[in-house]
């Protein structure tokens, strides 16, 4: 039975924190006092912690206002020195991103004593007003979650892919009738790429992180983005390579890679456009695809 995403993305959410209870008890009680399914909801987020490729975990993020909340628990107090350098780690998100951070404390940091649910619920009732002046203060800009926004009318309209919009769409298919065509499709079978039409030697990319046959890493180099793709077999491999490199023209790859999230969903994200890397690709005998924008003009 296929359920209504919203619905099946909550049901998820909730149930991969089912095990942590006071988290989850807070997280739930934010959600019910904001009765409002327009806000989006991701747990477990990760963020970039430094420039040496280290993330840190949020307990609860959302997006639409770009604003975390960080539930403290008990057993984060004797874990002083760690708490710190994670709060460290978070505000420099902050610095960098215009993060907004909220803390839900359920115990006094200095004596260790938990509080009374009458002060936990006081705290989730600063965050949910908080949380609804900065959807107010967005006004026509806030953008309500809708899983319209990942259908192919939506970026039809919207006329652009951007990585920092966090685009993304469901399908190969649903990524083809953006640009108005039809996935190939070889038997059971479903080509990962596929041209843009009156566009020469521009394609959409979908490439999985890897498979029996295929390799895919997204790869992040002094403050480059890569994608290094290839063959299994060494033959074929050589063979990849050298067509590319020798292939008349630089080919632009519009590049959605294919995740699975936290909560069991499959998606195609946007990373990206990138271009072959001819010299990189040849001194690693792979085809070395470098990102070139962030933004693509559909």
């Amino acid at each position: 039975m296929e359920y209504d995403y919203k619905l099946d993305y909550i049901t998820r959410l909730f149930r991969k924190i089912r095990n942590k209870r006071f988290e989850s008890y807070v997280i739930q009680r934010i959600w019910d006092l904001l009765n409002d399914d327009s806000i989006r909801f991701v747990t477990q987020q990760y963020f970039r912690r430094n420039d040496a490729g280290e993330y840190a975990l949020t307990d609860l993020y959302l997006p639409q206002i770009n604003m975390i909340i960080e539930i403290d628990e008990g057993q984060h107090i004797p874990r002083e020195h760690e708490d710190i350098l994670r709060s460290k780690d978070i505000m420099h998100i902050k610095a960098v991103e215009g993060v907004c951070i909220e803390r839900i404390a359920l115990c006094d940091k200095n004596t260790s004593k938990a509080f009374t649910m009458s002060e936990v619920h006081r705290q989730i009732d600063v965050v949910v007003e908080k949380i609804k002046e900065s959807v107010a203060q967005l006004g026509d800009k806030f953008q309500p979650w809708d899983d319209e926004l990942w259908r192919p009318e939506y970026y039809k309209r919207k006329g652009y892919f951007r990585v920092s919009d966090d685009d993304y769409i469901k399908s190969i298919d649903d990524a083809a009738a953006v640009f108005n065509t039809k996935a190939k499709h070889r038997g059971y079978l479903r080509a990962a790429g596929f041209d843009v039409p009156n566009k020469e030697n521009v394609i959409v990319w979908c490439p999985a992180s890897n498979n029996k046959l295929w390799s895919n890493e997204l790869v992040e180099e002094e403050n480059k983005t890569f994608i290094f793709e290839y063959n299994r077999d060494l033959q074929k491999r050589n063979e990849h390579v050298q067509k590319h490199v020798k292939k008349t023209g630089q080919e632009t790859r519009i590049t959605f890679f294919r995740e699975k999230d936290d909560l069991g969903f499959n998606f195609y994200k946007f990373v990206g456009v990138f271009e072959i890397d001819k010299s990189k690709s040849l001194e690693e005998n792979k085809c070395v695809w470098i990102k070139i924008s962030n933004e693509y003009r559909i």
